[in-house]
């Protein structure tokens, strides 16, 4: 049932007039009481969607952009797929209406993005995963808002959203550290924003505790696809000393962890008596990898959320008045059964009890 404000008066145990009178500023309230309804509304969720339903008349439509090789018919792009599905709900919940631009193939036209702007003229446009310095270019001299989903823009044209994946990369690195493991691999692909923000905070760690960067322990699997992934473990594998020269692996995302469990599966390795893995993102198959797998938890509902935000702020500040806006969102550790100390630590451990 709706949460409304007699529930919210019954349970802060005053009247509706006072609930009403605190949410409106429209009589002196004591503190006492103000927290009391304040905690209520929060608990109960009301809050929040009260906060969210006074932002529906500011954006009506928001045109959202994104390639079909982002948003592939496949649960193996998580990520973006499940960020779309969270902002559409965002959507939703203020009542404003969706217009989606898919373009074919892996490139988005900025020309065909201002031909539908100048057709269905949005009241902003979110931009799913792309951060292609012509797409913002052409979309930073409109006047509605822009905001990027999970991108990034070097010179801060238009706004954007995006979970904090150096820090959040941090936080697995240091709990491979607080371990004991010290030799510890990061599994990479390409050189797009994300990826090489999860290997700067990789990197961050290791000054941090003073460690060197292991010689060859930067290993770009070229791909994020798990069949890419596992096919170069598997070559990589084949060549690597034993016992291996990493204790553990930090996968740049929960599909890289995939194929790298695959292959050491197939080596005949096991996980995590021999090596930890740590993935990110945080994909709902982590939980079912064996063994399941510790990872870093993205907030992808908060995603859409801010970013609607941040349009909204854009629909009521004048053009020449306005400035973007780059939002870092906070990670958490999900610590799972695939790590573990280094098998040396776990040998003196044991010898000692």
């Amino acid at each position: 049932m709706p949460v409304g404000i007699k529930q919210i008066a019954k349970i802060a145990n005053v009247s509706i007039s006072t609930v009403s009178h605190v949410f409106n500023s429209t009589a002196p309230i004591s503190r006492e009481v103000q927290d009391r309804v304040l905690k209520a509304a929060q608990e109960t969720g009301y809050l929040d969607k009260r906060l969210r339903r006074t932002s529906v008349s500011l954006l009506s439509t928001v045109l959202t952009v994104a390639s079909e090789a982002t948003l592939p018919s496949s649960d193996r792009n998580f990520v973006a797929w499940n960020m779309l599905n969270a902002f559409r709900r965002e959507c939703r919940a203020r009542g404003i209406r969706v217009i989606p631009h898919i373009e074919q193939g892996d490139s988005i036209d900025p020309q065909r993005v201002l031909h539908s702007v100048a057709k269905h003229n949005p009241h902003g446009v979110a931009v799913i995963q792309d951060e292609r310095d012509e797409l913002i270019s052409a979309l930073s001299g409109l006047e509605l808002g822009t905001v990027i989903l999970s991108g990034h823009d070097p010179l801060m044209r238009v706004d954007t959203v995006a979970p904090s994946n150096r820090f959040g990369a941090q936080l697995a690195v240091r709990h491979l550290m607080e371990l004991g493991h010290r030799s510890i691999a990061h599994i990479t692909w390409g050189r797009r924003h994300v990826p090489q923000q999860r290997a700067f905070g990789y990197s961050d760690v290791h000054r941090q505790m003073n460690c060197s960067v292991p010689e060859g322990a930067i290993i770009d699997a070229g791909s994020y696809l798990p069949e890419t992934v596992e096919t170069f473990m598997d070559d990589w594998l084949r060549n690597a000393p034993r016992p291996l020269p990493f204790t553990a692996f930090f996968c740049g995302a929960d599909n890289v962890a995939v194929g790298l469990l695959r292959s050491l599966r197939k080596s005949g390795l096991h996980v995590p008596d021999d090596v930890s893995v740590v993935g990110f993102d945080d994909a709902p198959f982590s939980e079912m990898e064996k063994p399941p797998l510790t990872t870093v938890h993205i907030p992808m509902e908060e995603i859409g959320r801010v970013a609607l935000n941040l349009l909204e702020k854009s629909a009521i500040t004048p053009r020449s008045t306005r400035i973007s806006r780059r939002v870092d969102l906070g990670c958490a550790l999900i610590v799972r059964r695939s790590t573990a100390p280094p098998p040396a630590r776990r040998r003196a451990h044991t010898a000692t009890s």
